[in-house]
């Protein structure tokens, strides 16, 4: 279960925080350590607020989406430009109530997995051969 909660929060990094392209536009080393801090950075700064959201709520951290948190945070990260900063602290009162309310559902899969290697794609495509009649 342990390895289930590593690799979900990889892939949590990576493909909802990062996006699936390819990310790292630096182009000296400095520069890629630079974005790969900020980015385990941000990935950070969320799972804060998860936390804090899922401790004023009694629930475990897991019980909420990152992605749900994730795009309510973009969205207000966005609208925050915009207002003076008195009202930053009831933004973030609301953003909190409004993860709240987004509990993941109490029965959800099981979260175990063997590891297996899949496959690689074929390089070419098959020709499916028809019988001559």
């Amino acid at each position: 279960e342990q390895r289930w909660r590593i690799e979900t929060s990889y892939r949590e990094l990576k493909q909802e925080l990062l996006g699936s392209g390819l990310t790292l536009r630096s182009g000296t080393p400095q520069t890629v350590m630079q974005e790969v801090w900020g980015a385990l950075l941000a990935y950070n700064l969320i799972r804060l607020e998860m936390a804090e959201v899922a401790r004023q709520e009694g629930v475990a951290p897991t019980d909420l989406s990152f992605t749900v948190a994730l795009n309510y945070m973009r969205y207000e990260w966005l609208s925050l430009a915009s207002i003076s900063p008195g009202l930053l602290p009831k933004h973030l009162l609301r953003l909190r109530q409004r993860l709240g309310e987004q509990l993941l559902p109490k029965q959800r899969r099981g979260r175990q997995c063997p590891r297996v290697v899949k496959k690689p794609p074929a390089r070419y495509p098959f020709k499916q051969v028809r019988a001559v009649k």
